[in-house]
């Protein structure tokens, strides 16, 4: 059953790393070179719910593995610990940019739009809580992709049977 659990294991990082270059490098630049500013950001509120959701299935299925993989003894006692403490920081991560940021964003930007559609400006503190949450945003994300990438690291270097 072991091979089995790491076999998942490996898989679910691999999605979730995966999934994240792949926004990160070709999904995002595309989507704003190719669409206007207005369509990319309406294709970007479809597409991050699912983003974030893929990181919070993938971060369940290794806390499950590695978990039973620890009661197995076959991971090593502290990069085990390590790794389900990465798991649930960056599980919980993208949960709370899925249901707490993504939503303030896109509030955000609702706000603005038909404001800027009458010719007036936007209040000046919606822009500016909107550019500090993308930032905060941008950087969690890479935070979650490093921390992905420092879990692979774990599961290939470290006591794996």
């Amino acid at each position: 059953m072991v091979p089995i659990v790491k076999w998942f294991y490996l898989v679910a990082l691999s999605v979730w790393v995966g999934s994240m270059v792949f926004f990160t490098v070709v999904v995002a630049p595309t989507v704003f070179k190719t669409l206007g500013a207005e369509e990319a950001a309406k294709l970007q509120r479809v597409i991050f719910p699912r983003y974030y959701l893929v990181g919070i299935i993938c971060a369940l299925v290794g806390i499950v593995c590695v978990g039973w993989l620890l009661a197995e003894r076959a991971f090593g006692k502290w990069p085990g610990i390590l790794s389900l403490v990465l798991l649930a920081l960056t599980g919980g991560t993208d949960g709370w940019l899925l249901t707490v940021v993504l939503p303030r964003l896109h509030e955000l930007r609702e706000r603005k739009t038909p404001v800027i559609g009458s010719g007036k400006l936007p209040d000046p503190r919606w822009e500016q809580e909107w550019k500090e949450l993308h930032r905060a945003s941008e950087l969690l994300n890479f935070a979650v992709l490093a921390s992905a990438l420092a879990l692979l690291f774990l599961v290939i270097f470290s006591r794996v049977a």
